[in-house]
């Protein structure tokens, strides 16, 4: 491979192996961008793992991340809590009498509760990504105590226990009912040591749900959680109204952390995408020149619905697309043909192809009038006129009489 590259510099125009090319754009996806929402959750995982064992981050310091590929430095402060420790000192209900003895304190009061911390965002806004870097970072402070599923869709509360289940090594192989699966499922938890139980498209679970079963999905949220002598984290990702739906409940909402990543806004995010675009261009042979990133910037933003993730995808696949063909700059029409491949759209609903780029609806680019789809298919005649219908015929009774009769 390294004689391809060497090739490919001193003749950046030479044609590139698809295996070279492969090779490349897995490098290119693996960067991360580095976002405020990111380090926001990066900083309330990392106070949650501080519940599971005081000394999983001890006196060596917070626990960071190294500075990524992309030239994007990961957040490496945040702020110390130790949410494992309970106060000693209480005020009762009626602002009263301060209880300084520890022994007339409640045992459970000195057990660290479990937490459950909450990422939404609109599709494509990069919350899986995030998580599943989080974890990765995570990986030799957390062991083998982490599981991640994505809830299937649609999803009921028995369905995401029987997707459990498996996981945890117990393969069901007859009905049970939906409660005996959620025993299971707690008692699994704790005999494999999992502390950290990730559900990924959990609103698949309740979006459908009617009154009954929203009850029964909050109380089987709060029922993992309250295990007192081994705490655990709870990560649920989802569509903003997942969030909604826990604030319903307040004892689930006074145990969860919320995190939201917003949707990217017109001016302030264009100069960290033209960052972005130029960071990823980096990663290979390609060029781009600094003016034409910051002009790609606004469209690309658009044309990804204002959602992170689907920005960085849009960019992965127009860099492909010129390394597909031996150029040997980045292009705006590298992102309109991406654009097109991803949508079908027509150049005048292209956001890279037309000057007035704002009044396109990329979200809409599929939804087309009826003609627009068939335009073979012929309108009927306005001045023709319908057939006449032929008299149906009398209804004849027994003896060949019609159903009138004769008198």
């Amino acid at each position: 491979m390294s004689t391809e590259i060497d090739i490919l510099a001193d003749n950046p125009s030479a044609p590139m192996s698809p295996a070279l090319r492969r090779d490349l754009m897995s490098g290119v996806r693996r960067q991360f961008l580095t976002t405020s929402s990111f380090e926001h959750l990066s900083m309330q995982f990392d106070r949650m793992l501080e519940l599971l064992d005081p000394a999983i981050d001890g006196i060596d310091g917070p626990l960071s991340d190294a500075t990524d590929g992309g030239g994007a430095t990961e957040c490496t402060g945040r702020l110390a809590a130790d949410l494992d420790e309970q106060p000693v000192n209480e005020v009762d209900d009626l602002g009263g009498q301060l209880i300084d003895d520890v022994d007339d304190m409640d045992d459970d009061a000195l057990m660290p509760e479990g937490r459950i911390l909450v990422l939404t965002g609109e599709s494509g806004a990069g919350k899986t990504r995030a998580l599943k870097r989080l974890f990765r970072k995570r990986h030799d402070k957390l062991g083998g105590r982490l599981l991640s599923i994505t809830a299937p869709s649609p999803c009921t509360l028995m369905q995401l226990g029987r997707t459990l289940l498996p996981q945890l090594g117990y393969p069901i192989q007859r009905d049970r009912k939906e409660h005996l699966i959620w025993e299971e499922v707690r008692r699994r938890l704790e005999t494999e040591d999992k502390r950290v139980l990730h559900i990924d498209e959990m609103q698949h679970v309740t979006q459908t749900a009617n009154i009954d079963q929203q009850k029964r999905i909050l109380n089987t949220i709060k029922s993992l959680v309250q295990r007192r002598r081994d705490p655990m984290i709870l990560v649920l990702s989802g569509t903003c109204d997942l969030a909604d739906f826990l604030r319903t409940d307040r004892q689930v909402m006074r145990r969860c952390r919320f995190v939201e990543f917003g949707r990217l806004t017109l001016p302030e995010s264009t100069d960290p995408i033209a960052e972005t675009i130029e960071n990823l261009v980096a990663f290979t042979p390609l060029t781009i020149e600094p003016k034409v990133a910051d002009e790609l910037a606004g469209r690309l933003v658009h044309a990804a619905n204002y959602a992170l993730g689907i920005a960085i995808e849009l960019t992965c696949e127009a860099i492909e697309e010129a390394l597909r063909f031996g150029d040997t700059h980045l292009l705006p029409d590298h992102f309109a043909t991406a654009f097109w491949l991803r949508t079908g759209c027509r150049n005048t609903m292209n956001p890279f192809r037309v000057q007035h780029w704002t009044d396109t609806d990329p979200t809409q680019v599929l939804d087309r009038p009826r003609t627009d789809v068939d335009p073979q298919k012929m309108a009927p005649k306005p001045n023709t006129a319908p057939k006449p219908r032929k008299a149906a015929k009398p209804k004849r009774g027994r003896g060949g009489r019609t159903a009138e009769g004769s008198k």
